[in-house]
Formats: structure tokens, sequence, C-alpha cells
């Protein structure tokens, strides 16, 4: 009876250190996760060194690794479906959330919402139709992931700014358009843009990257929009290399050793007070 006891005791006192250190590394681990957006990938940690001091933070900020796949994921969503390089960021300079409309955070959206629109037909060949839909829950999960909680507006239309547009369907609480949909477009005049340092500050993330313009036609590379300044000829000939993975490999390169000659924008994400981080604007930082 007594080696029963002694067992039953010795039982308790290993589960009881097993909760224990349990306990020490969860609060290890826990205090370096950053809430980046309540995403697909909200559960991947963001590496950091956190440092102690919270005046150091707010000052200088802690440097992230601008290839998580968190950072990449921000930096994307913060992007227009585009054919050539986006006027609003690249010509424009970037954009501001608050100065924004309704009709420019959806086409904004498109890049997230455009690959989960479904379609059912209708009928047979040739009087086939087909309808395109976007549940509105769908849309509404998107737009508070990228904007913030309680800041969706239901509104009439939808468009991707390309050649979708839906239309608010009451009955069935979603986007529908019932017809054709498709387009297409190709352009000799493209932007190769490289994440170059991401940051976490006290109240908002900071994604900087830099840009190299890339003109088919004339096989010349440009620091800007306008093509006014020339950076020589391209690396890789537009019209004869189809190797995407030569093509990014290459300009990553150029960029890496050129940043701080040419443009360079920042994307800021504030961070809100559920933990996460909502885009705020796009601007570029250095001309």
């Amino acid at each position: 009876m007594e080696k029963k006891k002694n067992k039953g005791v010795i039982v308790l006192i290993v589960l009881l250190i097993l909760c224990i250190i349990g306990l020490v590394f969860y609060i290890l681990v826990d205090k370096d996760i950053i809430k980046l957006n309540n995403t697909t990938v909200e559960n991947e940690q963001v590496e950091e060194n956190n440092p102690s001091d919270d005046t150091e933070e707010k000052n200088t900020g802690v440097e992230l690794d601008p290839e998580n796949s968190n950072i990449k994921y921000l930096f994307n969503n913060a992007h227009r479906l585009s054919i050539g390089p986006e006027a609003q960021i690249y010509r424009d300079g970037g954009y501001k959330v608050s100065d924004m409309s309704e009709e420019d955070k959806m086409i904004l959206l498109a890049r997230q919402w455009s690959p989960l629109v479904e379609h059912y037909s209708t009928g047979t060949s040739p009087n086939l139709t087909t309808t395109y839909y976007l549940d509105e829950d769908t849309l509404k999960d998107i737009y508070e992931r990228t904007f913030g909680p309680n800041t969706y507006h239901q509104v009439n239309q939808i468009t991707d700014g390309l050649c979708m547009t839906l239309t608010y369907d009451t009955a069935n609480k979603r986007y529908s358009y019932t017809g054709e949909t498709g387009c297409g477009g190709t352009t000799a005049f493209s932007v190769h843009e490289k994440i170059i340092s991401a940051t976490k500050y006290n109240d908002r993330i900071e994604i900087v990257s830099a840009t190299v313009y890339l003109d088919g036609m004339s096989q010349q590379m440009y620091k800007d929009y306008n093509k006014t300044t020339s950076l020589g000829e391209l690396l890789i000939n537009e019209n004869t290399t189809n190797n995407s993975e030569e093509r990014e490999n290459t300009y990553n390169k150029y960029i890496e050793d050129n940043k701080d000659k040419l443009e360079q924008y920042t994307y800021t994400y504030t961070l809100n007070e559920d933990g996460f981080y909502y885009l705020k604007s796009v601007e570029r930082t250095k001309a």
C-alpha cells in the first residue's frame, strides 16, 4: 500500500513539473508573437528581437524579416490588379486609405476577392447563361481584415477595375453578374518591386520597397513611371526570355545592389486596439 502511495506522489510531482515547464515555455514564446492580421496566415510568427526598452522600439523600431510570409501578404494586399505599373502608386506617388472612396477600396480589394468569385451555368447551348457571384459575408471579411473592424459598408456595385463588375443582390445577400465576363491585355511596360526592409514600431509596421521600371519596347530600364531617367539596357531581353525565375532573381539582385539610387515606397499598416494591423497608406518616400 505504501509503495502505491509513493508512486502516486511521484506521478503528481512529475505532472506538476511538466505543467510548470509548459507554462514557462508558453510565456516565453507568446511574448514574441506579432499579430499581423486576422488572416489565413495569422498563426505564422514574425521573427523579432524584442528590445527591453519601449522607448527604443518607438524611436528605432524592430527589424522584421522581409521574406516573412505575413509581410509579403500585407505588401501584396496594398496593390490593385493592374495591366502594367499601377498608376495610383507609381505615377501618383501613393495613396491614403482615409482619402479613398468606397469604389476605390473595392477595386484595391479585388486582388483578394476576385479569385473567390464563384459561378454556375443554367440552360443549354446555345442558350447557356453563366452567373458569377461573391457572397457578401466573404467580401465583408476581406474588407475588415484590410481596413479594420466595423468598417464595411454595403455598396450597390463592386468592380475589379479591369473587367468584372458585380451588382448587389438583396435577395441572396451577394454580389453577382449574369452574362459573359473576362478580359485580357498585355503591355511591354512593367515594374519590378522588391521589399528591402520591414520594421515594427510600437504603433505600426512599415514595409519599404524599391522599384525598377522595365520597358520591353525600348529594351530600357527606367528609374520612374514616366520614363524620364534611363538606368540602361534591360538585364534580360523581355522579348526572348520567358524564364520567370531568372527574371525575378536578376532584378531582385539589381534592386538590392542599387536600392539607394532607386525610387522607394513605404507601405504603412497601423496597430489597432484589437492587436491587428490595418492598411493606412502607401507613399513614395524616395524619388
